[in-house]
């Protein structure tokens, strides 16, 4: 939103699948219908795709994902491909009019949690690491996180929130 770019969310998860990463299946007038999934709509149209719990998605999902990120090529479940811009002027003749190209805007940002306790997803970055600039975000300090509940827990006692804060905060220095 800050960015001001159209975007997409994917949300990944222990059963997402190459599959469900380019299509999804919506129910329209009783019968399943399969469109695009976020990824590719993020592709073709230049947006940015949000990919949340991006450590949670099995390996064999995220090593498409690197392949697409780091080739700019993937070939999609209904035969279509998705080719980089080089790739595709390449291809010359042989480009057919279904393939997706990828825009020159489109964006991914990755959420990924650190591997091990207490997330137990799978070490993105070691999979990832060379085909995404990394931002360690710490978790803010107290004062910052009263500052943050406050417009959400109006009617809850000041005490009450220093003593959520303190619970989140003792639960951080466990893992």
């Amino acid at each position: 939103q800050l960015l001001r770019l159209e975007r997409q969310y994917m949300q990944l998860h222990r059963d997402s699948t190459v599959q469900s990463l380019t299509v999804e299946a919506e129910l329209v007038g009783g019968a399943v219908e399969w469109r695009d999934s976020p990824l590719v709509l993020a592709l073709r149209h230049g947006h940015v795709l949000m990919l949340d719990e991006a450590d949670k998605a099995p390996l064999e999902v995220v090593a498409v994902l690197k392949s697409l990120l780091a080739d700019g090529q993937m070939l999609l479940s209904d035969g279509r491909r998705v080719l980089s811009p080089e790739a595709a002027a390449a291809e010359g003749s042989l480009l057919r009019e279904e393939d997706v190209i990828i825009h020159d805007r489109f964006r991914v940002l990755t959420l990924a949690n650190r591997p091990g306790f207490p997330f137990l997803g799978n070490d993105f970055f070691r999979e990832c690491g060379t085909v995404f600039a990394a931002h360690v975000v710490d978790n803010p300090d107290a004062a910052s996180q009263l500052e943050l509940m406050a417009p959400f827990g109006t009617s809850v006692p000041p005490h009450v929130h220093r003593r959520i804060v303190g619970a989140f905060d003792e639960l951080r220095c466990l893992v």
